[in-house]
């Protein structure tokens, strides 16, 4: 048989240079090899997200000697699965997909950095194939002990040949950061400092210094921290959990208060252990930014109504009694084994936040006329203001407990979860980005009502309008933590930022319901 060189492409069938679809020069050889490299990984975010069909048969890779055609044809699937695939989404691919090859890795963090024209889309995939990639290669020890720059840059050395290890000065306020994640007990700690968000801001502001080989090391190394403490304090959240219901069950108790977590007035304990066992469930399916909020504020929620339940149940001897068996759930935990990095969210992608409120002011806050006007469109529905003076009365009528960081008001019997910083924009009042958060909160709120609403009565009207709302408030809040980042007032874009973030997630549910 005669093989028709022109149709066929054997290593040496192309000697010359040839341009990929990311930018950089490539022999075609070379950019044959590394496409059937990095095909698993596509293949699998492809069917995970119905990118379209595959190329290929599942688990068959693009022949070792294409035509020409078959080149071209691969090549253009790949860079089509480039553009639509967002950074979350590779935290899905299964682990053993991701992590089966070292070389697979590598060749997909090259594809990301050789792009000329790298959007913010771009960034964070990098971002996180970089942590990716150092996991997976680190070695053992590097779990448990100190992590210098040094180190981070000789694991990454052969993903990134100028990996560089010398400090920046912009980048110190990472260190400052990572100083107060290490002292960080519980995931609240986390979340009330607004220590990731403040990451995430930092590398928003770099622009395209982001890309110096020693910033990419700065941030590698960061992100790996955080998560490594992420995964310590989620377990020690998790476990004071189960310590909790241990010692209510001794008490006696069999059903708990559970409200301010989402839950009924009357959980089991065995429900809510249930609940703890599978509660990485989150993590594994349907992930989402909002999906991972509501997960962690659940647990920290969760964990806050047991442990008030406790306090309830602790009183006399019986007190003494179970304060000496009770384990100081505060303490640091102990060193956990070397656990999958897709177990903990990307620094990026956590929420955070801080404030604590001050005394009540004597009338609820007012709301600015803006696009809230559209929320009273549908019959039945409730308005801004009377949102406003609802939650505003609740909050006031029971303070934010000390050590909590999230409070639940219930509207129309649809609650509403809310954190700290939520709480104090409607008791202290005052300032812009109070009323900003409370916008944001109404917003969220009204189509949390409306969701309820539809769920219960199919009532399409209220979703509509809550969810026009939602849409046009978005491009505003979106403005406000871009002017709140060029101001340098961090705390206020962290707390709009996440708050942002719930609205978001609240959107996707509400359109989900639509479809």
């Amino acid at each position: 048989m005669t093989i028709n060189t022109r149709d066929t492409m054997g290593p040496a069938a192309f000697p010359g240079k040839a341009t990929t679809g990311t930018g950089g020069l490539m022999d075609f050889a070379t950019q044959w090899e590394e496409a059937r490299l990095v095909f698993p990984l596509y293949a699998a975010l492809a069917t995970q997200f119905d990118f379209g069909p595959l190329p290929y048969p599942p688990g068959e890779l693009p022949p070792p000697r294409p035509t020409r055609t078959v080149f071209d044809k691969v090549l253009e699937w790949l860079a089509d699965i480039d553009d639509k695939v967002l950074a979350y989404q590779i935290r899905q691919i299964p682990p053993e997909v991701l992590n089966a090859s070292e070389q697979g890795l590598r060749a997909l963090v090259h594809r990301q950095l050789r792009k000329a024209d790298k959007t913010d889309a771009d960034r964070d995939k990098i971002d996180l194939l970089l942590v990716q990639y150092f996991a997976m290669c680190a070695p053992e020890q590097l779990y448990r002990n100190d992590i210098s720059l040094e180190d981070v840059a000789q694991v990454l050395v052969p993903v990134l040949a100028e990996a560089d290890a010398t400090p920046l000065e912009w980048c110190e306020p990472l260190e400052r950061i990572l100083a107060k994640v290490e002292k960080c007990q519980s995931l609240r700690d986390l979340l009330e400092d607004g220590l990731l968000e403040q990451g995430r801001l930092l590398k928003d502001s770099a622009g395209c210094m982001f890309y110096d080989p020693a910033a990419l090391v700065a941030f590698c190394r960061f992100n790996f921290i955080v998560r490594r403490a992420f995964i310590r304090m989620l377990h020690a959240d998790l476990r004071a959990v189960r310590e909790t219901i241990d010692l209510l069950e001794a008490a006696g108790v069999k059903t708990i208060d559970c409200r301010g977590a989402g839950f009924s007035a009357a959980e089991t304990t065995m429900q809510l252990r249930f609940f703890c066992e599978h509660w990485r469930q989150p993590f594994q399916k349907d992930y989402t930014e909002g999906s991972v909020t509501h997960a962690l504020e659940q647990l920290l929620a969760l964990r806050a109504d047991l442990e008030d339940a406790l306090a309830r149940a602790m009183s006399g001897t019986q007190a003494d009694a179970l304060t000496k068996a009770a384990p100081a759930s505060a303490k640091p935990a102990a060193a956990q084994p070397r656990a999958p990095v897709s177990e903990a969210p990307h620094a990026a992608e956590a929420p955070a936040a801080s404030a604590t409120p001050a005394s009540p002011p004597a009338a609820p806050p007012k709301i600015s006329k803006s696009a809230t006007d559209s929320a009273s469109a549908a019959p039945g529905a409730m308005d801004a203001d009377k949102c406003v003076e609802a939650i505003w009365e609740q909050l006031i009528a029971v303070p934010l407990a000390r050590g909590r960081s999230m409070s639940t008001v219930i509207l129309q019997d649809t609650k509403v979860l809310l954190s700290s910083w939520e709480v104090a924009a409607f008791v202290n009042g005052g300032e812009q980005e109070s009323e900003d958060l409370r916008r944001a909160v109404v917003a969220r709120s009204l189509l949390s009502l409306a969701i309820d609403r539809r769920k219960r009565s199919g009532d399409e009207a209220a979703l509509t309008a809550a969810l026009g709302l939602a849409r046009a408030e978005l491009s505003y809040f979106h403005g406000r933590i871009e002017q709140a980042k060029r101001s340098k007032n961090t705390e206020a874009a962290v707390n709009l930022g996440i708050s942002t973030k719930r609205l978001l997630s609240f959107m996707e549910e509400a359109e989900k319901l639509q479809s």
